[in-house]
């Protein structure tokens, strides 16, 4: 009984702390649905690689949603026509390239400024090779059933998503398919402010309860291996730099923090640990915990999502074993 109730309590603080950040990043989406003309706004940005990576790794400062925010801003970039490695580099960077999570880091983790460098850097450049590696990535449009409609297609590496197509007049709204909702209006254009309102908070609810129940499947599996998780035995286990890093990886992947609260868990454990293997759990827990990679397997194809994931964890293990042998 006693853990009946520890992991019920677990369950719904961990909840309690990322469904702001998730539900923040809805707002922001249904804005940029809403408010934002898709077309105008892919006309302002750089298609070049490098440019955009850079502008991408760099969205968080305007952005600053962590992980669970982020991923349905990336999944309307993408809708919206963005370049997929500005949305890549994006989607790795923002979770902790932010004045936050900065902020943060130096708070809790000032006592060791090398650590909060290397987290800062690392994901930053981390973010633009895996930027630059998905911009060989090719861009697929999937066509939607209904061959009547003025859209034709979206981005195929999402499941699912709002669009708003251009229209000389204005229809109700059109269901066609799982949660994709065609417009027939080009409401950024358009000067009825009640509808925009309409539409924005519709958008935010259906968002909300799509994303949100992705959530909480993510957060209860993530409680339940935490509450089993042999913390003790790991930490014991973890004598060598590499099995060190294996130890930090598994609490990374397990643990369901977000980037702020992560400093805060691996504080007490920097006496012990290695500075390679302390940056591996900051990143990981970061960008692939449990929680999120099941909010980001429902909202991009599974095929995209594991090349980020893997991709990215590579290089955070790869980053983390140079500094455990070389660096620390």
């Amino acid at each position: 009984m006693d853990q009946l109730k520890y992991i019920y309590t677990l369950f719904v603080s961990n909840l309690l702390i990322s469904l702001p950040f998730l539900l923040l990043g809805i707002v922001i989406s249904s804005g940029l649905l809403v408010f934002v003309d898709e077309h105008q706004l892919v006309a302002k940005l750089p298609r070049t690689r490098i440019l955009a990576v850079i502008i991408g790794s760099s969205l968080g400062f305007l952005l600053p949603f962590g992980q669970y925010g982020n991923l349905p801003i990336v999944r309307r970039l993408l809708l919206q026509g963005l370049p997929i490695p500005l949305c890549v580099s994006f989607l790795v960077a923002s979770p902790t390239v932010n004045p936050f999570v900065i902020n943060n880091s130096w708070q809790v983790l000032g006592d060791y400024p090398r650590l909060v460098f290397l987290r800062i850097l690392g994901v930053w450049l981390i973010s633009i090779v895996v930027g630059l590696i998905f911009s060989a990535y090719p861009e697929k449009f999937a066509v939607l059933e209904d061959s009547s409609s003025p859209v034709n297609s979206r981005s195929a590496l999402v499941h699912s998503g709002t669009i708003i197509a251009h229209s000389e007049t204005f229809k109700p709204l059109h269901p066609s398919g799982n949660l994709v909702y065609e417009y027939q209006v080009n409401v950024s254009n358009s000067s009825d402010i009640w509808q925009k309102l309409w539409l924005f908070f519709d958008n935010i609810i259906r968002e909300f309860i799509e994303l949100g129940s992705l959530l909480v499947v993510g957060v209860a599996i993530a409680t339940v291996c935490q509450s089993f998780l042999p913390q003790m035995q790991l930490l014991e286990w973890g004598t060598t730099p590499l099995n060190q890093l294996l130890a930090m990886t598994v609490f990374g992947l397990v643990i369901s923090f977000n980037s702020l609260n992560s400093a805060y868990f691996l504080t007490p454990l920097l006496s012990s640990i290695l500075y390679g293997s302390g940056l591996v759990f900051l990143l990981l827990n970061s960008l692939f915990n449990i929680s999120s990679l099941i909010l980001l397997l429902g909202i991009v194809r599974i095929k995209f999502a594991s090349y980020i994931v893997i991709l990215t964890a590579q290089l955070i293990l790869v980053l983390g074993l140079t500094i455990n042998f070389y660096i620390s």
